[in-house]
């Protein structure tokens, strides 16, 4: 048997009167159980990671980064050092800002 979790993040930009740069406005995400997993082990009353639903959440995002800079490097679209170096360069402009949380919600536009 397998249990498998999807991660989602939606970002919202505002883009820059420059047309090349935006602004990131807000991040939401969500964690989704497979049907073969009590979602009450990982998830809230209102469909929130609980502390259980956090690692699996987490582990969705890291496998999927890793995923996209294997794909991006056999494409040819990205060498992976070179990408690797982006994502770490964002994430520590993302810890040196004030994070702000919020109980967000998805919606597909």
């Amino acid at each position: 048997m397998h249990a498998s979790f999807t991660g989602i993040s939606k970002v919202t930009l505002e883009p820059n009167p420059d047309g090349r740069s935006s602004r990131h406005v807000e991040t939401d995400f969500r964690l989704e159980v497979s049907k073969n997993q009590d979602k009450s082990i990982f998830l809230d009353f209102k469909g929130r990671p609980k502390k259980e639903g956090i690692k699996p959440l987490t582990q969705t995002f890291i496998q999927g980064l890793v995923g996209n800079i294997h794909f991006a490097h056999e494409k040819g679209y990205w060498d992976s050092a070179a990408h690797l170096r982006y994502i770490i360069d964002e994430l520590t402009r993302g810890f040196a800002t004030v994070a702000k949380t919020s109980e967000g919600e998805i919606t597909s536009d």
